[in-house]
């Protein structure tokens, strides 16, 4: 039989009562505070939550606690505030490894501690429920590239993955809303008290760059990003199916157009999409695919092994099949192009010596490509090139540092504010893959 265990604590998070099971599980006789049993990271949850809690409220809340083996296992709790002693609040304390709350069955995800798919489904249903209906931003959220996480360091380390984006979700969502997670490494995130976009921005922005950071390496090379994409309920959808899909059509369109970015739903730009399947059908999805998978192909075979391609006639065939407006190779050192090529086929030059390097550099360093959209730079970090980037009318420019290039340079692939060019998810392997390509063949100009 599981058993049950229980602390009364008050808002400075002293232990004042505690049941002898409790001490049982993290061997110790006496606790003097709680924060002692939960890692800090999840302390910082239970001290914006616990003093909120009014008299006679029970709220659910999850954390980690430190057992008697010293390991950190997740809790799911129920709060309660006394309304006899208003200064008492009382945790009753469930191990997730072992039992369900009886009144939140599968309430909490078990590896990350946010709400299940099944409660996160159901918050959501209810809300929509309510008359009169009240507005709130739904968003799906996921790991770029998580595959290749797993596939590169292990199940662990992915898991590992989820739980961190899950908290970092968790925490800048604070009181905003509530987090759940639906799956792998997919979440929700229903924000019932934003109803201004700009607001909106700043969660996900500060959700995009703290996973950023987290996993930032000491190059400043962002290993780890999240994509997302939502819309405003009831005003984009009206049930909770249309919502998700539509969230879900977002959330592609992120990836799309080169993952770790938010996309939010406007009518004026996506149209009326609650009806649409796909985006593309799967026929013309195939059909590009394997377009592109054949130049790379005969690219690797004609630029490299027979020698009968230029470096004019590779940039030409690169720019047709993924709809590019301009290609550039740029010299590290001296921050000018040394041959540069447009859609039209005219030879072109771009020139960043105006810019000190600090403007671009830890940009365009990143591994293995980087990704810089003019509507989501962090202009205030990077001010004079987001002025650069609107004086060349460059929407997105990839970059790919060539470091084995005798002094450095970049491959530069741009595309302008009013081109029709959208990147599917698979053109940035295919790029990094001619890139690499022309940095091993020495051919460059």
């Amino acid at each position: 039989m599981v058993k049950h265990l229980y602390i009364e604590t008050n808002n400075n998070f002293e232990a004042l009562n505690c049941n002898d099971e409790l001490y049982e599980y993290i061997g110790k006789k006496e606790l003097d505070n709680i924060r002692n049993i939960i890692p800090e990271h999840d302390f910082v949850t239970l001290e914006k939550e616990l003093p909120q809690i009014k008299v006679g409220e029970t709220i659910h809340i999850c954390f980690r606690m430190l057992d008697k083996e010293g390991k950190y296992y997740w809790m799911a709790s129920k709060a309660h505030r006394s309304k006899h002693v208003t200064s008492i609040i009382r945790l009753d304390i469930y191990d997730l490894r072992t039992t369900e709350m009886d009144s939140a069955e599968g309430f909490f995800d078990n590896m990350t501690g946010v709400l299940s798919k099944s409660a996160i489904t159901d918050y959501a249903k209810k809300l929509m429920q309510q008359t009169p209906r009240k507005q709130f931003y739904y968003f799906l959220m996921d790991v770029d590239n998580f595959k290749s996480i797993n596939d590169t360091y292990g199940h662990m380390k992915g898991d590992d993955v989820i739980i961190d984006v899950a908290q970092i979700a968790k925490e800048c969502v604070g009181d905003k809303g509530v987090v759940g997670r639906i799956g792998g490494d997919e979440f929700a995130l229903v924000l019932e008290k934003i109803h201004e976009e700009p607001e909106l921005r700043d969660v996900l922005r500060e959700i995009r760059y703290n996973v950023r950071e987290k996993y930032a390496d000491e190059d400043n090379n962002y290993t780890i990003t999240t994509s997302l994409g939502g819309g405003l309920f009831p005003d984009d959808a009206s049930t909770y199916t249309e919502m998700f899909n539509l969230a879900d059509k977002m959330l592609y369109i992120a990836k799309a157009k080169g993952r770790d970015r938010y996309i939010i739903y406007t009518p004026s730009v996506h149209g009326d999409i609650k009806d649409e399947t796909e985006l593309i059908t799967l026929a013309q999805r195939t059909m590009q695919n394997k377009t592109k998978n054949t130049l790379i192909m005969d690219l690797m075979s004609g630029f490299l092994l027979k020698d009968n391609i230029s470096l004019r006639e590779a940039f030409e065939k690169v720019i047709a099949t993924y709809g590019l407006d301009e290609i550039y190779i740029v010299d590290k050192a001296t921050g000018k192009s040394s041959f540069g090529l447009t859609s039209g086929g005219k030879e072109c030059d771009i020139d960043l010596s105006s810019l000190d390097s600090k403007d671009y550099q830890p940009l365009f360093e990143t591994y293995p490509i980087k990704v810089i959209n003019m509507y989501d730079l962090q202009k205030e970090k990077y001010l004079k090139f987001s002025e650069f980037m609107i004086l060349n009318r460059f929407r997105i420019i990839i970059v790919y540092y060539m470091k084995n290039v005798a002094g450095g340079s970049y491959l530069m692939y741009a595309s302008n504010t009013d081109s029709a060019c959208r990147f599917a998810e698979t053109d940035f392997s295919d790029l990094t893959y001619f890139s690499k390509m022309l940095e091993l063949s020495g051919k460059l100009l």
